[in-house]
Order: structure tokens, then sequence, then C-alpha cells
């Protein structure tokens, strides 16, 4: 199930994206009880040096990333970008600093939040990964009386 413009801009406000970052795509997978949500920066807009801050020109964008961030009423939400990589005159080809996660990681920084607060209250790491992975529930409709 594609996205409207509103869900796009829902879910850029939700998200705290500040322009030029834009939800350009969400994909809802009910089967899968996933949420994706492309990321994208527009072409044509500078980008900052994650060395010097100095804006540049886009070079080029990476390949496509994926981030496992906080659920989305109980379904897994991944964001995905192909972000963009900075020409800067000083410091050569750079991938550009992402607002949702730092740089290298796998999970946004409110998921590592939340893993970190789980850890610290679970009595496991066994336990904490049982509670973060839970959106792999049933629905509750669909969960058998007992």
């Amino acid at each position: 199930m594609k996205a409207s413009s509103d869900l796009q801009q829902h879910y850029s406000l939700l998200l705290g994206l500040i322009p030029p970052w834009a939800v350009v795509d969400v994909d809802l997978n009910m089967a899968g009880r996933r949420v994706e949500i492309e990321v994208q920066w527009p072409s044509g807009h500078q980008v900052e040096c994650a060395e010097c801050s100095r804006s540049c020109s886009i070079k080029d964008h990476r390949e496509e990333r994926r981030w496992r961030h906080l659920d989305t009423m109980q379904f897994q939400t991944i964001i995905k970008s192909r972000i963009p990589r900075s020409a800067c005159p000083e410091h050569g080809v750079k991938t550009i600093n992402v607002p949702w996660a730092g740089p290298n990681a796998r999970f946004t920084l409110l998921f590592e939040r939340l893993a970190i607060d789980v850890m610290i209250a679970a009595k496991s790491i066994k336990e904490a990964a049982k509670l973060l992975t839970s959106s792999r529930l049933a629905p509750i409709g669909a969960r058998s009386a007992t």
C-alpha cells in the first residue's frame, strides 16, 4: 500500500524532519506488519560536509541504507534512504550526516534510546531482546482468549 502526500507529510512531522529532508514514500505492508518510510534529500540542494560543515554540492548518493526505528502502531518501522555524499574541496567526498541516526548506525537514535532503557530495566539481554521484538506479536484482535 503506497502513501498519499498527506501520509508523507504526517511521517515527516512525526520524524521531525527539517527541509529539505522529506518523506517521499510510505509503504505499509499489512501482512508483514511493517512500515517502510523512504526519506530523501532533493537533488539540487547543497549539503554540509560531515567533517567541516562547509556547504558543498552533491557528488552522488550512497546505496540505499536502512535503519530500524520505533514501532508505528505495533508495526515494525524502517527508515530507508540513499544518503547524499558531499564534494568538499578540503575533505573530498564524504557521506553527509542524517538527523535520525549516527554515522554507520543500523538503528535510529530514538530506537537506540529505547533499547538502552529496555536493557537497563530488563532482567537480562535475552528479556530485553524479547521486549524489543514485541512488534512481531499478533494484533490484539487476533490473540486467542485464555
